[in-house]
């Protein structure tokens, strides 16, 4: 749960309002915790304890190890007599390994980390590549955009990471403008390249363009700094996804219908088709014309895959709920989206004079 903030790194700090909460165990749990653990220093529940090494690198101090103990010991008791599961402080109960709050979402964030962060250095050798032998610039400036957008995501994908190990207030609040900014940016990139503003002569409509996109994105979250308002900060995130989900799918469906003349359908674009392929070889056999509509697929995978997010189930085993399994989702699309990002630039290209 989350309530205003007078400070941008301390937006969302934690409040009593689930069930969980208020629960006289979970209550009495803490208050005999505090003045066992903390006051006297006497162990207590300590099959809930985490090794020190992780606790001091986790920054888990003595009422918040109570508290996770308390919220994983009346989380136990329950489901040994049958009772639903509840959340606390909006969150379900998890178990701590390696004194890893969400060790599955975690694990998952540092994959989506990985293979943005790959495909980061990719593209800084192809861009260094095209500056070096091409005087295009217009392929450089598309080119660019993808790489912002991998930067941001792989700087955001560290924060979610970081959230998951150790969920407080100021990981919380970066964990989610981490995300806003991924979704910022993935909207910048497909809207350059959509209304075609990397061709140098609208440079001038670029730069408005993008400028007006980050006066937004500081104008929320200086609204966020003022009142965090999770409701505002989910409907403005969904409408700047959505619209970007949109551009991705109008743009393909573009591409496909390009992809039918001989202008451009080149042999150029066969070392990008073949990389393609080849990573996509394990769901059978892809045709060329199909090529063009992959973004088609990706968004119905991410939307499909968002659902999961709906379900919002207790964790399977304290560790795996449906938050931690968009993560996994999430993991596969870049695999090959950037690649298709290469093999369309190149398309485009194909008709212009290098």
């Amino acid at each position: 749960m989350r309530h205003p903030g007078t400070s941008l790194v301390y937006l969302i700090p934690y409040v009593l309002a689930s069930i969980g909460d208020r629960l006289p165990q979970y209550r009495e749990c803490s208050a005999q915790c505090y003045e066992t653990q903390c006051v006297s220093h006497t162990p207590f529940l300590t099959e809930y304890d985490v090794n020190v090494f992780s606790k001091y690198l986790l920054l888990w101090t003595c009422p918040s190890d109570c508290d996770f103990k308390c919220r994983s010991h009346v989380a136990a008791t329950r489901k040994s007599q049958g009772l639903p599961i509840v959340q606390f402080h909006g969150k379900w109960p998890f178990h701590r390994i390696l004194g890893i709050t969400e060790f599955f979402s975690t694990l998952f964030s540092l994959g989506n980390f990985w293979v943005n962060w790959i495909n980061l250095i990719n593209y800084h050798a192809i861009i260094q590549k095209v500056k070096a032998s091409s005087r295009n610039k217009a392929r450089i400036v598309m080119l660019n955009q993808y790489w912002v957008l991998l930067a941001v995501s792989v700087c955001g994908w560290l924060l979610s990471t970081i959230f998951h190990t150790r969920d407080v207030p100021v990981t919380e609040t970066l964990d989610y403008l981490g995300a806003g900014a991924i979704i910022m940016a993935n909207f910048n990139a497909i809207s350059i390249r959509y209304f075609e503003l990397f061709w140098v002569e609208n440079q001038r409509k670029r730069i408005c363009f993008q400028a007006g996109l980050l006066f937004v994105l500081c104008c929320h979250y200086i609204k966020l700094a003022h009142k965090w308002d999770y409701r505002y900060n989910m409907e403005y995130n969904c409408v700047i996804g959505l619209s970007a989900s949109a551009l991705w799918v109008l743009h393909s469906i573009r591409v496909h219908k390009l992809f039918g003349t001989p202008t451009h359908n080149t042999i150029q674009l066969q070392p990008y088709e073949t990389k393609i392929r080849r990573k996509l070889r394990y769901l059978g056999k892809v045709r060329s014309r199909s090529i063009p509509l992959i973004p088609v697929f990706l968004n119905l995978f991410l939307t499909t895959s968002l659902s999961l997010e709906l379900l919002d189930f207790a964790p399977i085993a304290g560790l795996l709920d449906s938050h931690s399994l968009w993560h996994l989702c999430t993991i596969f699309p870049p695999l090959i989206w950037y690649d298709w990002n290469l093999w369309d630039i190149e398309m485009v290209m194909a008709t212009k004079s290098e």
